[in-house]
């Protein structure tokens, strides 16, 4: 059994979204005429619109890595939702009565390491050392509990499912919501840096390059995290065959 890419539809869409709405933000603040303004009012609207345009887009840079952090939560949860179909299917097997002793120990081994290895999964999914499950979720995500789970006990297993589909929409409704405060800063953004130019004979390069690097931070975060979750999903892969 393969485990498919780390990323579901759903968080493809949410990236390939953000990076659009982005690209489409330095557009329009690319396209903004600046305009002098000398006298000390338009200095003072300067420095507030600067000071926002900052805040914002700091803002926009922590929503960035929330959406990678989510993106690396995502692939964890198909590894391990992977794991427990296998663990379903050798729970089903190891049920057949024409099974001999030493035909179920070899399930029970095979279950008892694939569950293992996906608690592991889970205790090690982290983005920037931060862990993304459990108690110290930077993400505030619960965990998957499998201390319950035996072969023997099919009502366990689906348990365990329930979990996991859970948590896939927990993950699923941060992303969305990680968007729709993309889009209202990108929004905000492209307002507020139009009034800027229109009053502050600073550059708006410097604006530029700041809300270019919150999404080369996104992509780099993003790399780095998939080579991480690649090395597990190797792991997860050859348990499961």
């Amino acid at each position: 059994m393969q485990i498919g890419s780390l990323t579901n539809t759903f968080t493809s869409t949410v990236m390939n979204q953000h990076k659009t709405n982005t690209e489409d933000t330095l557009a329009k603040i690319a396209a903004t005429r600046e305009l002098s303004g000398k006298d000390g009012a338009n200095l003072i609207n300067a420095n507030m619109l600067n000071s926002q345009l900052a805040t914002m887009t700091q803002q926009v840079q922590n929503e960035n890595a929330t959406i990678g952090m989510l993106q690396v939560a995502d692939g964890a949860l198909k590894g391990v939702q992977a794991g427990a179909e296998r663990l379903n299917e050798l729970s089903v097997a190891y049920n057949n009565a024409a099974l001999g002793s030493d035909q179920r120990a070899m399930l029970e081994q095979e279950f008892n390491t694939t569950r293992d290895a996906m608690s592991d999964m889970m205790n090690q999914t982290t983005f920037n050392g931060q862990a993304l499950f459990g108690n110290a979720s930077a993400l505030g995500l619960g965990e998957v509990s499998m201390g319950e789970v035996a072969i023997d006990n099919q009502e366990s297993i689906e348990g365990l499912r329930e979990q996991v589909s859970g948590l896939f929409s927990d993950v699923g409704s941060a992303s969305q919501g990680a968007q729709v405060a993309v889009n209202n800063l990108l929004a905000g953004i492209s307002s507020t840096a139009s009034s800027y130019a229109q009053v502050s004979e600073t550059p708006l390069s410097q604006k530029l390059n700041e809300l270019s690097q919150s999404q080369t931070g996104l992509t780099a975060s993003a790399m780095a995290q998939s080579h991480n979750m690649a090395i597990l999903q190797q792991q997860m892969t050859m348990l499961l065959g």
